[in-house]
């Protein structure tokens, strides 16, 4: 039940902001009807949760964060999008969440997809409900978590259809930014010293930059290679392996991140600024956050936010949640290693 609790007030703001001021009687109960929406070659596989009373002609459509998540977005044993879908039906509010490509129903390949064809996904999506099910939906939100914020600002820039965005722990800020971030933080973790901590930051920036670039990748490879080297040598963590051990596994990570690092589902987003897309918007927008999340961080991100959407010129509202991390639990200190207790 713990992790409900933080979750539920996220879940309040959320079917305020889809109210907007409406009064209805808030039903109990739901139903769920499974779809699958085709579009050249790729398919999309996904629940439609709905109201047993509908008190709204608004259809929530939910967008997951990075990396291959199923229609809940299950993550450390928690299903965000499953719960949030369940909690908003009971209130009589519609939601649809989808499978990412090559995950469940969903077919395609993830790790080839890039910022454009989750656009595409999302585009196809709204279609659809907006052709094949004209007389139940009117109006359409997109509910973006994470990684998936930038994929719903970037559709609602484009589609002036789209009535009005949730951005739930979304960043503001290019991912390059969010990445460095948290190596950073990964590394403090490590108390090593600011110096070593600094260089290694600096060594996944330049390797992440000369994969976009497509120069002195080589070169970079054994920059990153060598700093690894030396972070694995003063850790910690580590102090039982021999110096052949560690040499291979900083071989070994850099290896790993030279693969990471250009996979177009992570190289198609890192120089992309939500910003241009956010300071664009004619839609109401809600922003959430975790007072706890060490990923996407109120302070990287909610000023940049904000600083977007005053230049827009639209409505909008922020909650924060004190006490919560990066996926809407109650946390302690918000660190990785809580997500699954």
């Amino acid at each position: 039940m713990k992790h409900l609790k933080s979750f539920a007030a996220a879940q309040l703001s959320a079917v305020l902001f889809v109210y907007a001021g409406m009064s209805f009687a808030l039903p109990a109960g739901g139903s769920n009807l499974e779809y699958t929406i085709k579009n050249d070659k790729i398919t999309i596989a996904g629940t439609l949760r709905l109201a047993q009373t509908p008190v709204t002609d608004t259809l929530v459509i939910m967008l997951s964060g990075s990396g291959p998540q199923d229609r809940d977005e299950t993550l450390d044993g928690f299903s965000v999008f499953f719960s949030l879908a369940k909690q908003l039906s009971e209130r009589g509010i519609p939601s649809f969440r989808y499978d990412d490509r090559g995950v469940g129903g969903s077919t395609g390949d993830f790790a080839r997809s890039t910022l454009a064809d989750h656009t595409s996904d999302v585009i196809n999506i709204l279609d659809y409900f907006r052709e094949h099910d004209v007389s139940r939906f009117n109006r359409f939100i997109l509910l973006g978590h994470s990684q998936g914020g930038i994929v719903a600002a970037h559709v609602a820039a484009l589609r002036r259809d789209v009535d009005s965005v949730i951005l739930m722990a979304a960043p503001a800020r290019p991912l390059i930014d969010i990445v460095l971030y948290q190596v950073r933080q990964e590394y403090t973790q490590l108390q090593l010293d600011k110096a070593l901590i600094e260089r290694g930051v600096s060594v996944h920036n330049r390797l992440m930059w000369a994969i976009k670039k497509n120069e002195s990748l080589a070169r970079e490879l054994v920059r990153f290679e060598e700093t690894m080297f030396e972070i694995l040598s003063a850790s910690s963590r580590h102090r039982n392996m021999s110096g052949a051990d560690l040499q291979k596994l900083a071989a070994q990570q850099a290896r790993e991140y030279g693969i990471v690092y250009a996979l177009p589902s992570l190289t198609s987003f890192l120089y992309h600024d939500p910003a241009n897309d956010l300071q664009t918007l004619t839609q109401p927008v809600l922003g959430l956050f975790g007072g706890k999340d060490l990923q996407v961080t109120i302070q990287q991100n909610k000023d940049a936010m904000e600083k977007a959407l005053l230049r827009a010129g639209l409505e909008y509202t922020f909650a924060t949640f004190n006490n919560a991390n990066h996926h809407f639990q109650p946390a302690i200190s918000g660190h990785r290693a809580e997500y699954s207790e």
